[in-house]
């Protein structure tokens, strides 16, 4: 079974830094996991870590049944994929394909088989007798994909694959991956993927799960619609979503029976019932306040707000507006938006069942 397990694994440099603190992660058979994170939060120290490439400081590796702490990465039965491709200039894209097997003394028949069935599914047929230099740059991370499928390992590593292509190229690439992720399971090999990234959009639409992580340690490792919906604490809320999500320090009042969240002086929002219940203990304390930009609307009732900037994005705007002095992004249709102009003063409502509440000090989310 093509499982991974990181046990308390850790990660200290000579000069005392510590990368990574005690990650404590269990990656299935076939899933594909992407590791998200801002720049140094050590997703691509804990890849390296898996394939052998970074020294362990503690902790565990167990790639299937068994440790890989002092196996080589050549033995460790997973194949990599670079961010910089990492493909032999003097070779064709069928010898680049083919070196590994050939270390590996694989039969001629046998690897011309697995080269031309790889080269099939990524489409690169036709760039086989090609070298590096007469290939875009998409048309070199296919086939430094098909290095990696032909060898069939047990566990795939990514490592910021296609942050060197341009926009249209990263689209389609990151399609590619994930069918194969799906052929490769289909057929019963295994796909075992660990990707690492810094975009959540690639994040959100590729994995089966994903683990968020922030200094070394775990944020939050779940379903892409869940650390969407269900953030754990203010740091995956802020991250995951684009618009991002509009988070205010905010104090838990009531007033009248209800429970406000009181923004600033003049600006107090009602939480709906279910959400009373889960912060009444926190009545009288600072939280921090977060409602998603598409959770924000154009009405004709609701908080006066002025609009700063409109962003035009074809099927949808962003409206940055301005209430008692606090910025908050809303997202509108483009019918909507269209009524949005700067300096124009609007309506706004707050969906406040799709709000999340904070604690102020630890950051875990207290409304789930």
């Amino acid at each position: 079974m093509a499982k991974v397990h990181l046990k308390k694994l850790e990660k200290t440099y000579p000069n005392g830094f510590k990368a990574v603190h005690g990650i404590e992660l269990d990656i299935k058979h076939g899933e594909f996991m992407v590791f998200v994170g801002p720049s140094g939060c050590a997703k691509s120290t804990i890849l390296r870590m898996v394939a052998g490439l970074e020294e362990i400081s503690g902790g565990e590796v167990w790639i299937g049944e068994r440790i890989v702490n002092n196996i080589a990465p050549k033995n460790r039965g997973i194949a990599m994929v670079f961010q910089n491709y990492a493909l032999y200039p003097h070779m064709t894209a069928y010898e680049n394909m083919a070196f590994g097997l050939k270390l590996k003394r694989t039969p001629k028949k046998e690897i011309d088989k697995r080269v031309r069935k790889a080269a099939e599914k990524l489409e690169i047929t036709s760039l086989l007798e090609r070298k590096p230099k007469e290939m875009s740059g998409g048309q070199r991370q296919r086939v430094a994909v098909g290095r990696a499928i032909v060898r069939k390992p047990e566990v795939f590593l990514f490592d910021e694959p296609l942050s060197n292509l341009d926009a249209k190229l990263r689209v389609s690439m990151r399609l590619k991956i994930t069918q194969l992720h799906k052929q490769l399971k289909e057929e019963g090999q295994a796909a075992t993927m660990i990707y690492v990234t810094h975009d959540q959009v690639e994040a959100m639409t590729m994995g089966d799960r994903i683990c968020v992580l922030n200094y070394g340690k775990i944020m939050q490792v779940d379903t892409p619609i869940n650390l969407y919906s269900k953030p754990a604490n203010k740091f995956v809320a802020g991250f995951i979503g684009s618009p991002a999500m509009n988070i205010k320090e905010a104090t838990l009042e009531e007033e009248n029976g209800d429970v406000m969240i009181k923004i600033s002086r003049d600006f107090s929002l009602r939480l709906p019932d279910d959400k009373t219940e889960k912060v009444r203990k926190y009545i009288g304390e600072k939280v921090w306040f977060g409602i998603r930009p598409e959770n924000i609307s154009i009405k004709n009732i609701g908080v006066s707000g002025e609009v700063s900037v409109v962003e035009q994005m074809g099927n949808e705007q962003y409206v940055h507006i301005s209430i008692s002095g606090e910025e908050y992004t809303a997202r509108s249709s483009s019918e909507k938006a269209l009524l949005a102009q700067h300096g124009e003063k609007y309506n706004f409502v707050f969906d406040m069942k799709k709000c999340h509440i904070f604690d102020f000090e630890s950051e875990e989310n207290i409304s789930l």
